[in-house]
C-alpha cells in the first residue's frame, strides 16, 4: 500500500532514528563549525587570492604582493573582511550540507525504485552506490546555497578590496548594506550571482567525489579515520578548484566596485569575454597557485573538524 508524503516522513525518521543516523540539522551544525574554524585559520590566502585577481600588474608573484599589501595596509590588513568571510563559509557550508542531507533523505525512495534488494541487505551496501542521488542532492543545495550567500561574498570582496579601490573603511555590517543599496540599489546584492550559481558546481563535484571516495575506501566501516577525510577532501577539492578557477576571476571582478558600471563588465558572459580579450587563458587562471595552497588545507580541516563535530553531535543527541 502507497504511503503518503506524511506517512512516510514518519516512517523515514524513525528508519534514520534506528539506524543512528544523524539528521540534517546535525549536519549543518557541524558544516558551520568546520567551515568557520577553517575559514579563520587560512583567511590570509582568501584575501592574497582575491588581489591577485584584479591586480594591474598581471606578472606580479605572490611574494610581491603580500609585500605590498604589508608595508601599505600593516600584518593586519591581509585579515580585512575576515568576519564577512566567516559568516560567508560557515553559514554557507552549514546551509549547503543541510541542504545536501535533506535531499538525500527525500531522494532515497525515488532513486530505489526499480532496484532490487534483499531483505537483510544492510543499508549504504556498495551494491548500487547512490551516485545520481548525491549528484542531484548536491545540485539542489549548490542552487540553494549560492544564491543565499551571494550578498554575504559581495561584501567579503568589497572589504578585501577597500584599499585597492580607495574607497572609505568599513563600519559594520549593516553600514555596508546601506551603502550598497543607496548607491547601486538592491539589485547590486546578488551582482556575481551567476558565476556564484555556477561556482556551486565547484561544491557539487567536490561533494560527489567525497562522498563516492567515502563510499569505496570506507562504506559500512563507520567513521574514516583523519588521514582518510584529508586525502580524500584534497583530491576532491583540488580537482573542482582547477576546473572553476576561471568562474572565481569573473565573479571577482563583477563585484569590484570599480567595474559595476563598466560595459566590459555588465555581463558575465561579457566578462570573460573582456578578460579573455586583453589577458588570455592566464588571466583566467590568476590566482590559480594561491588558490590551491588555500583549499587543500582550508578542505581539509573542514571535513576533518565536519566529521568529528558530526560524531559528537550525534553521540551527544543520542544520549539528550
Amino acid at each position: 500500500m502507497a504511503l503518503s508524503s506524511s506517512q512516510y516522513g514518519l516512517q523515514e525518521e524513525s528508519s534514520r532514528l534506528q539506524r543512528g543516523l544523524p539528521s540534517p540539522l546535525l549536519h549543518a551544525a557541524a558544516g558551520v563549525i568546520g567551515g568557520s574554524l577553517a575559514t579563520v585559520m587560512f583567511y590570509p590566502l582568501d584575501f592574497i587570492r582575491t588581489r591577485m585577481h584584479v591586480c594591474e600588474r598581471a606578472n606580479m608573484s605572490v611574494s610581491q604582493l603580500v609585500r605590498q599589501v604589508v608595508s601599505q595596509e600593516g600584518i593586519c590588513g591581509v585579515y580585512r573582511g575576515v568576519s564577512v568571510a566567516v559568516a560567508s563559509h560557515g553559514i554557507g557550508w552549514g546551509m549547503y550540507l543541510l541542504t545536501f542531507r535533506a535531499a538525500q533523505e527525500k531522494l532515497a525512495p525515488l532513486c530505489s525504485r526499480g532496484r532490487e534488494m534483499d531483505g537483510d541487505q544492510a543499508e549504504g551496501s556498495k551494491k548500487g552506490v547512490p551516485v545520481m542521488r548525491n549528484f542531484l542532492s548536491a545540485c539542489l543545495a549548490a542552487l540553494v546555497t549560492g544564491t543565499a550567500i551571494t550578498p554575504l561574498h559581495l561584501l567579503k570582496t568589497r572589504r578585501q578590496l577597500l584599499h585597492v579601490i580607495q574607497t572609505s573603511e568599513s563600519r559594520g555590517f549593516r553600514d555596508d548594506i546601506r551603502r550598497i543599496v543607496h548607491v547601486e540599489g538592491w539589485g547590486s546584492l546578488l551582482r556575481g550571482c551567476a558565476p556564484q550559481m555556477i561556482l556551486t558546481g565547484n561544491t557539487t563535484i567536490q561533494v560527489t567525489m567525497y562522498e563516492g571516495l567515502k563510499w569505496c575506501f570506507v562504506g559500512d566501516r563507520g567513521e574514516p579515520s583523519s588521514l582518510e577525510v584529508a586525502l580524500m577532501s584534497v583530491v576532491s577539492r583540488a580537482t573542482a578548484t582547477a576546473i572553476f578557477n576561471p568562474f572565481e576571476v569573473v565573479r571577482t571582478r563583477l563585484q569590484d566596485t570599480r567595474n559595476t558600471s563598466s560595459v566590459e563588465y555588465r555581463s558575465m558572459r561579457v566578462a570573460f569575454q573582456t578578460i579573455w580579450r586583453i589577458e588570455g587563458l592566464g588571466g583566467l587562471y590568476r590566482g590559480l597557485p594561491v588558490n590551491v595552497c588555500r583549499v587543500i588545507p582550508t578542505t581539509a580541516i573542514s571535513f576533518m573538524v565536519y566529521e568529528k563535530s558530526l560524531t559528537a553531535l550525534t553521540t551527544m543527541y543520542s544520549l539528550g
